[in-house]
This record gives structure tokens, sequence and C-alpha cells, in this order.
């Protein structure tokens, strides 16, 4: 349990291990799109290690460095040395706020999230209307700690017009499942991912003991969430902070496939779309879950899926992730509309993905390209399957 979860110092050493060959700028993102030697893992490691050597000290220009980066873990992944770039980055991102050095668009985020617990600043009823909760009964309510589950739709999907249909078609599998659920209405808070990510990290342990001891209260088994970035938070980001949190943590996917399995979940319907599915980096290569998705899509009937040739470890970023979207916006863009036309080439009706983030940048990035291809998410197919005869 650390009220600092990361320290830029405690990475000396992964930084030591760094032997620059250069294989992790291959297929790096964000130095495929700027080329600059400082904009590419090895590049920053390079910055850190002389950081901490006292070579060079930290200033505006490294900053932006530092934050251009959409922290995807393709490096991570791709490392000989097991580098921890990432953590690594987090850290950086954390040293550089405390010596006041960061994008000013930060300081939006936070305000955010300490006033109204929420990224975008928004009341928490603004994102219950347009959805059905009336089966899964009161926000809050208790539950049978043998089967009961919290559903935690998270920011993106609480107050984008994106992820409002990820929230509808979750809810709807959630009914359908007959199990008992719930969600923690007025008494969400972010789970605290962008406050991790910017490196703003001061208030991270606040959010994560809120949301799991409202989670607790309720006697649930288990939390289940839809949104890649609050599935990695929970499962990993919090036992740094807390510990074990004390119940089971689920992305919506795992959750779809254990009911489909057990026969307690029929897609009787078909959903005819020739489809590719869009690996979020938080819920693959962070998180190891890339089968899930894959199965339950297969087993949609008359629904076509067809791989890239970039896939699981070496699956391209959507250019979300990272706080991209805040710290510099066109290059989210940039990133998102690449991934597009490596879909497009597979000649698809649509890109799926199992994460709001994804969705909500990969569609903003179609719209400004003038790409027609309808990116939608797991949740969304599964509902469609569901209603379908």
């Amino acid at each position: 349990m650390n009220e600092k979860p990361y320290v830029l110092e405690e990475y000396r050493e992964d930084l030591q291990r760094c032997m620059c060959c250069g294989l992790c700028r291959s297929l790096c993102p964000t130095y495929a799109l700027k080329g600059w030697e400082s904009g590419s893992p090895r590049g920053r490691v390079q910055i850190l290690k002389a950081i901490l050597e006292g070579g060079i000290k930290e200033n505006p220009f490294i900053a932006e460095r530092i934050y251009s980066c959409a922290l995807c873990g393709y490096c991570l992944w791709r490392c000989p040395s097991g580098v921890r770039t990432t953590d690594a980055f987090k850290a950086a991102r954390a040293f550089l706020v405390e010596k006041e050095i960061y994008p000013g668009s930060l300081e939006k985020i936070e305000a955010n999230l300490l006033e109204s617990r929420n990224l975008y600043g928004m009341k928490r009823d603004s994102w219950i209307e347009p959805v059905d909760w009336r089966k899964a009964g009161a926000p809050g309510r208790a539950l049978d700690g043998r089967e009961g589950i919290v559903y935690f739709p998270g920011c993106v999907t609480s107050f984008t017009k994106e992820g409002s249909e990820i929230a509808k078609a979750s809810a709807s599998i959630l009914d359908a499942s007959g199990l008992a659920w719930t969600t923690l209405g007025g008494e969400e808070w972010c789970c605290g991912n962008p406050l991790i990510l910017s490196g703003k990290t001061f208030h991270a342990r606040d959010f994560a003991l809120h949301n799991s001891q409202a989670v607790r209260r309720l006697g649930a088994r288990a939390l289940v969430t839809s949104c890649a970035g609050c599935y990695r938070t929970f499962s990993q980001e919090y036992p740094r902070l807390l510990g074990s949190p004390g119940f089971q943590v689920l992305h919506i996917t795992q959750l779809i496939e254990s009911l489909l399995s057990r026969g307690r979940l029929k897609m009787n319907g078909a959903v005819s779309l020739r489809a590719s599915y869009h690996d979020p980096c938080e819920l693959g290569r962070h998180s190891k879950v890339y089968e899930p998705p894959r199965r339950i899509l297969k087993a949609v009937k008359g629904l076509e899926l067809r791989e890239g040739s970039r896939n699981r470890n070496t699956a391209a970023c959507c250019g979300g992730g990272g706080i991209l979207r805040f710290t510099d916006h066109g290059a989210s863009m940039e990133i998102g509309a690449k991934r597009l036309r490596e879909a497009l080439a597979l000649d698809v009706e649509a890109l799926i993905s199992a994460c709001p983030t994804c969705k909500l940048n990969l569609s903003e990035a179609a719209s400004k390209a003038g790409m027609k291809l309808r990116i939608l998410d797991v949740t969304e197919v599964v509902a469609m399957a569901l209603q379908r005869e």
C-alpha cells in the first residue's frame, strides 16, 4: 500500500537495464507520428536516466516529451530487457507534477475530479436518465454476496454519447443474465485512473478507498465494468494503493463469456456484419485479456470476424489512452485515423472494441477523417444478438 504509487527513483535500476536496442520504437504510435528520438520509448528512458544522474534538469521540453505518450504498453511488451517502461513514465509524470512542470490541461482534469468526482465535471444524475436501470433495482441496494454484482460504468461510459450506448447494452445484458446487480449510483466516483496517468496521484488513494468501501458496503461478490481503464485500475492500481479490494474484479467481456459457457445467456439472434476486433491497450497488453471478446464475437450468428495482421500483443493503439486526448488531441486523432485505415483495409463494416475510450476516440477520428466505418463495443453487439430472433 502506497500513498505515492509511482516514484521515479524506484525505477532507476529499470532505466539502467535499457540496452538502447531500439526494438521499442518499431510500433510505438507516437514515435511513428512525431519521428523524434526523444519522443520514442528509448529516448524517454534516456531522458529519465539523465535526470536521475543529474545530467539534465527537468524542464517544459522534457515534460512535453513525457506527456506525448499514450502509455499503450507496446514498449513494455517488446522490451527484451524487461524495463517497466509505462510504470517509469507514470512515475516521471508524478515527478514532473511535484516540480510543477506539466501541461495546463491537467488542471481542469484534477479540478473536475475533486469537485464533481468525475472526469467531465458533470452531475452524477445526468447520466442515469437515458439508461433503463429498473431491473437493477435502486442504485446502491444491498446484494446477495454469493452472486450479487455491482456494475461500474466509469466516467466515459457515463458522460459521453458514445459511452451511453455501452451503458444501455450492459444493462440489458445484465438483465438478461438473471443475476442480481446494481450500481453505486451517486456513490460512484471516478476510478482514479486519470489522476494516476496524469501524475496527479496525491488524491488517487482517496478515490480508490471510497469506491472500494462503497462496493463492500453493498455485499457484492464482484465489481463488473465495461471500461478497460477502470478494469485495469481496479485490478492493478487498487491493490498497489490499498491491498486487496475485497471483491472480484471482472471486465464485462469476462462475465459475458462465463455466462455464455454456463448457458445463463443465449444469443439467439443474428447480427449480419463484417467486423474486426480492436484490442484496447489497457485490456489487452496491460491486462492480457485477449480471448474473451473474440470468443464472444465468434459466437454471434451472422457476424464474420476478420483479424488484422496486428492483433493482441502487437495491436495498434486507438490514440485515446494515457490522457493523450487531453495533452495532445491532434496526435490522438492522427493515431486513431491510422488505426481506422488498418481496419478499412480488411474490408469490414465495423470495428468493435471493448472500451468506451477506444470507441470515443475512434468515433471522433472517423468523423473528422470522413471514414465510413461503424465503431461499436462488444456489449452493443451482444445486446443486438439478445434482442433479435
